[in-house]
């Protein structure tokens, strides 16, 4: 918890400056790319976390990997969570940025699942409906899973709207259990 509210302060004030220089949405990219490796790479996560190995190595180390590819600002930041020592929550910093970002830009991030690989015409109709009614943009995160027969869920935040298939069975099949039969002889 400590380090979820630490990361937050982090993330709001790389923000506050990415937004006062213009560059919100280049930090933004480099927070996606740089949770995305923090959390595939188990070995760049051990040696962050390693106290063995010099913060000056690490910063050397997150130079090599990211200083073509980020904006000066996002290495820079980068560096100063080494020298404080906080280079064990740089995924959740990242983390804690997107969700500042994609907030103060009013785009909602929406976990879309269906059956088979959903199509255009599907989002876009799900995009018109939910800013219809939230005043949001949409992003999608696009899952398949053949479990679910048909149909589809949409998780938005808290929300879950589950119009599968097979919640529809599951939902049958504890009717069925229920046995409200019974017989009258």
């Amino acid at each position: 918890m400590k380090q979820i509210l630490l990361a937050k302060r982090y993330a709001k004030a790389l923000f506050e400056l990415a937004l006062s220089e213009n560059l919100s949405d280049k930090v933004n990219t480099d927070m996606e790319l740089l949770a995305a490796v923090m959390h595939e790479n188990r070995e760049l996560r051990r040696v962050m976390a390693n106290p063995l190995i010099t913060p000056k190595r690490k910063k050397s180390l997150m130079n090599e990997l990211f200083g073509s590819r980020f904006n000066p600002l996002s290495i820079k930041f980068v560096t100063v969570l080494v020298n404080k020592g906080r280079e064990q929550i740089l995924a959740e910093v990242a983390e804690q940025y997107q969700e500042i970002y994609l907030e103060h830009n009013n785009i909602a991030l929406v976990d879309l699942t269906t059956a088979y690989q959903a199509g255009e015409s599907l989002t876009q109709k799900i995009s018109a409906v939910v800013k219809q009614n939230t005043n949001k943009s949409l992003r999608f995160n696009l899952h398949t899973d053949p479990s679910i027969i048909g149909g589809f869920k949409l998780r938005m935040g808290d929300y879950l709207l589950d119009d599968s298939i097979s919640k529809v069975l599951a939902e049958l099949q504890k009717e069925f259990d229920k046995n409200l039969y019974i017989k009258r002889f």
